[in-house]
C-alpha cells in the first residue's frame, strides 16, 4: 500500500532528523506551550458540525524545523481539549486557504501572516473535511505568544464555514505531545491512509535514541 510505504520513508527521515539532533525533538523542536480557551460554536451547514463546546485547552505554536528566526519555517499550531474524560488533539500547519494551497505546506517568517489548516482532512458521516484557523487582528499584532484565531471546517475543495475560536496568552511549560491520530476528536476520524502515513513519523519522533 502507498501510504505505508510512504510512512515509513518518512519515519526513516525522522529517525535521521533525531539523531542529527542528537536525541531533541526532530519535529517542532522550537515552541511554546499555552493555556487557553477553545469554543466550539460551529454554523449549522459548517461541515464536521458537532455540538457546542466551551472549555480549556492547551496550545501549542511551533517552528516545523526548529529554524530561529527571522528565517521562513513552517509554523505549527496544535490544540489539546478533554471532554467527558476524552482527549481530543488538532495539529494545524501554515497553509494557503484556496482551493489547492490549503493542501500544500507554507514555509512564512511569522506565524500570524496567514492561515493553518489540518492539510488532511478529517473522516466524517459527511465525508472529508478539513480543519483551518485564520488569525484574528489581535493576532497578527506581533509574534509575540498570544493565540486567537478563528477555526472554520470545509469539504475538500468547498467554501470555509466557522467552526469555532481559540484564544491562549497564559505560557505553560513544555513537554507536551499531540498525537492527532490517537486522539481524533469525537466525530472527526482518522482515514487509515492518513494513518499509515503519520504514525510511522509520530512513534519515531518518540523514540529514544540508542
Amino acid at each position: 500500500m502507498l501510504s505505508r510505504s510512504l510512512g515509513a520513508f518518512l519515519g526513516v527521515l525522522v529517525g535521521a532528523a533525531a539523531r542529527l539532533r542528537r536525541g531533541g525533538r526532530p519535529l517542532h523542536p522550537r515552541g511554546t506551550v499555552l493555556r487557553g480557551t477553545l469554543r466550539i460554536d460551529a454554523d449549522p451547514d459548517a461541515p464536521g458540525a458537532r455540538p457546542a463546546y466551551v472549555g480549556p485547552a492547551l496550545v501549542r505554536v511551533s517552528r516545523a524545523a526548529g529554524l530561529p528566526p527571522p528565517w521562513p519555517d513552517v509554523h505549527g499550531l496544535a490544540f489539546r481539549w478533554q471532554e467527558d474524560g476524552r482527549l481530543s488533539d488538532v495539529l494545524l500547519s501554515s497553509t494557503g486557504n484556496g482551493r489547492l494551497g490549503r493542501f500544500v505546506l507554507s514555509p512564512r517568517r511569522g506565524a500570524w501572516s496567514g492561515w493553518f489548516t489540518s492539510v488532511m482532512p478529517f473522516r466524517t458521516g459527511e465525508g472529508p473535511v478539513l480543519l483551518a484557523a485564520c488569525p484574528t487582528a489581535a493576532a497578527r499584532g506581533g509574534d509575540a505568544p498570544v493565540v486567537d484565531v478563528v477555526l472554520l471546517s470545509a469539504r475538500a475543495g468547498g467554501p470555509w464555514h466557522r467552526w469555532g475560536r481559540l484564544t491562549a496568552s497564559a505560557v505553560d511549560p513544555e513537554g507536551i505531545r499531540f498525537d492527532p491520530v490517537l486522539h481524533a476528536p469525537a466525530g472527526l476520524g482518522t482515514y487509515p491512509w492518513a494513518a499509515a502515513l503519520r504514525l510511522p513519523a509520530y512513534r519515531r519522533a518518540r523514540r529514544p535514541l540508542r
